[in-house]
């Protein structure tokens, strides 16, 4: 691994892993809980002017790691920023990925009546989802500056095979979100917390594969963005509409279905 990418990767993990187990420590301390599931928008109509905004500033902030490292190390930010090929087929793909991933969980899910809206008309449910979008847009989304404008080109470089850079990265990528995913799963114990750790980086390294295929073939970060918004977005849907469903598993399934699919029909690009 080049000094760059050390670089990056360095910074991406520092700046995400003080900034969530920071806030985490400190929300503790103090005796409040820490918000987890918000929106960017959120940390201002819920916690400003109170003693959890700047804990909760500090967890959202983290988000931006791979980010930092990006403009950090990155030569040609303004190439991989402006975007590049826009071929339409891979650009449908971006809407359908996230959309055929949670279509088994949707279904099923409403045939054993885990639907519940509450008291969540349509439209304030679909605002929801739309903010919910937006900001992980503005907040998730731009890991892929890390992840694809930095990561993805360097194993490249080093001539790494598609599959070894889906697994390599993948791990990487899912290793960064630990601090994160055992602050919500540890207060739960060993039973959770471990099939969630397995099931989480399953599902990262396939949608590793899936959006280093979409930016290999658009050579545009901002497809990566939207699909990164999407997909968790998508997975968000699935939990507002059907709280307590135990059939969300099916979507890291349905992740890996789609990676099946892609190794058959582009044979050539993940050789």
């Amino acid at each position: 691994m080049d000094k760059k990418t050390k670089l990056y990767l360095l910074i991406a993990f520092t700046w995400t892993w003080i900034g969530w187990i920071g806030a985490y420590l400190i929300s503790n301390a103090q005796g409040m809980a820490l918000s987890m599931d918000g929106t960017v928008f959120s940390l201002w109509t819920d916690a400003f002017g109170n003693a959890r905004f700047w804990p909760q500033l500090m967890f959202t902030l983290a988000v931006y790691g791979p980010f930092i490292g990006f403009l950090a190390v990155s030569d040609s930010r303004k190439k991989i920023i402006s975007g590049g090929r826009n071929p339409k087929p891979f650009v449908y793909y971006i809407f359908l990925i996230p959309l055929i991933s949670i279509l088994p969980a949707v279904v099923i899910s409403s045939l054993t009546s885990y639907f519940d809206l509450k008291d969540m008309t349509f439209l304030s449910a679909a605002a929801a989802v739309l903010v919910y979008f937006i900001s992980n847009v503005l907040t998730s989304g731009t890991e892929e500056f890390g992840w694809r404008g930095v990561l993805y080109p360097a194993m490249k470089a080093r001539g790494m095979s598609f599959w070894s850079i889906a697994w390599k990265g993948g791990l990487i990528w899912a290793l960064w979100h630990f601090p994160l995913l055992f602050m919500m799963y540890l207060p739960l114990g060993p039973a959770v917390l471990i099939p969630s750790l397995i099931g989480f980086v399953a599902s990262i390294v396939a949608m590793n594969f899936i959006t280093n295929f979409i930016y290999e073939k658009t050579n545009n970060i901002w497809f990566a963005v939207i699909l990164h918004a999407l997909n968790n977005t998508a997975s968000f849907v699935v939990v507002l509409l059907f709280p307590g469903t135990p059939f969300t598993i099916l979507s890291s399934i349905m992740a890996w279905a789609v990676v099946w699919w892609i190794e058959k029909k582009y044979p050539k690009v993940i050789a």
